[in-house]
């Protein structure tokens, strides 16, 4: 997707930005592209094209809610740092629970004033958490990253992350599951090594998660009858987004639950879907994942990440937060602004991840898709900080 923009921004100097142009969702058009052009093409380029995607999409957002929204449906839009704050006194918001991925950052690239919106928070007092359906990163990992990426090394704490993979070895420790005679509670993975060692640390022996390079990744009938499953009785299966996921790993997962029926199915979340690719293709989610198995075994995972109340009741327990003084911070109607609203919490959208004007007019026509409607808009976090008012 990169390569192309640096040929829009020239189309925008030479040509005024003419409509037919436009790039929203990840979508560009189909133009040449070179090395030298992506060479040319710098990380502060890209952070400022996504602010003049994220504020075009705004005014569609704006048009949309303002000729089609009925004013109890209504969100808050907000077009200055001044509304923001504005917004925040009035509801004496303490807590920021940001997404990740389309919100503080795109890939390796940060989105508009993101370091200076979180250093901000922070220096005011206000209790900022990073929380994430991505359950391939450790927490020290998910950090790692975004200091790097935001350039704020030395002001985020570890127990600001809460990624889903830790949150599922938080939830497997509070159900207390019964121990095996070595005193190990044994959990099989279908996902990354991220999900194993966050299962490790929360105490859990482990079995499955990245195979040896050589391991076939199909399974007959005739190999999975004769398969010993070395992994022997589970207390609990996790599923997290595995890039290797294959029917060998269906096969033993599905007998698996089938030989142990009071193990808990675990899902570190339901996505459907990411978007990549400058056409936005689907890349399919965990949650294709997590329907192969629960077809399979006749089970039904229980989903620890976004928008789950497992989720939800897990970060208010555990920092002491109060929902209606928290904001949840997303991209995503489906996960972050439905989680939000489930839980209590006022939800902001960002236009700067897979939320577009259409997906929040077909929102606002379905009755039954209320709590996918935010409490507010505004196009990117940048919006959040002092300081940008002026260059938003």
């Amino acid at each position: 997707m990169l390569y192309y923009l640096p040929l829009l921004l020239l189309l925008e100097n030479s040509l005024a930005w003419s409509s037919k142009h436009q790039v929203s969702r990840g979508t560009m058009p189909l133009l040449s592209s070179s090395k030298s052009d992506e060479a040319l093409y710098t990380s502060a380029d890209i952070t400022d094209t996504i602010r003049k995607e994220s504020v075009m999409e705004m005014e569609k957002v704006t048009e949309v809610v303002n000729t089609s929204c009925s004013e109890s449906k209504r969100p808050l839009l907000i077009e200055t740092n001044d509304d923001f704050n504005s917004y925040i006194h009035n509801n004496s918001i303490e807590n920021f629970l940001f997404d990740c991925d389309g919100v503080l950052y795109r890939g390796t690239d940060a989105m508009p004033c993101a370091s200076q919106t979180i250093q901000q928070l922070i220096s005011r007092g206000k209790k900022v958490f990073f929380v994430t359906n991505n359950a391939a990163s450790t927490r020290m990992e998910l950090k790692t990253k975004l200091e790097k990426v935001l350039n704020c090394r030395g002001i985020l704490k570890e127990d600001m992350m809460i990624g889903s993979a830790y949150v599922a070895g938080q939830y497997l420790k509070s159900c207390k599951l019964t121990k095996d005679s070595d005193n190990k509670t044994r959990v099989h993975v279908i996902g990354t090594a991220g999900l194993c060692s966050e299962l490790q640390s929360a105490g859990f022996d482990i079995s499955g998660g990245q195979d040896p390079v050589d391991t076939p990744s199909g399974m007959s009938r005739d190999e999975l009858a004769a398969y010993q499953f070395p992994e022997g009785e589970i207390d609990a299966l996790v599923i997290g987004l595995d890039n290797d996921f294959n029917y060998r790993k269906l096969c033993i997962a599905t007998v698996l639950l089938q030989r142990n029926p009071d193990a808990l199915l675990v899902a570190t979340n339901l996505d459907a879907f990411d978007l990549v690719g400058f056409d936005a293709r689907h890349l399919p989610g965990n949650g294709a994942l997590v329907s192969a198995v629960e077809m399979a075994s006749g089970r039904t995972a229980i989903n620890v990440g976004k928008p789950s109340s497992t989720l939800s009741e897990l970060i208010m327990d555990v920092y002491g937060l109060k929902a209606e003084e928290t904001l949840m911070v997303g991209d995503r109607l489906d996960t972050d602004i439905t989680f939000g609203n489930d839980s209590g919490m006022k939800s902001a959208l960002v236009l700067t991840g897979c939320a577009t004007s259409s997906d929040i007019a077909s929102v606002m026509k379905d009755d039954e898709s209320s709590q996918m409607i935010p409490s507010v808009i505004f196009p990117h976090v940048g919006y959040m900080f002092d300081d940008a008012a002026g260059d938003n």
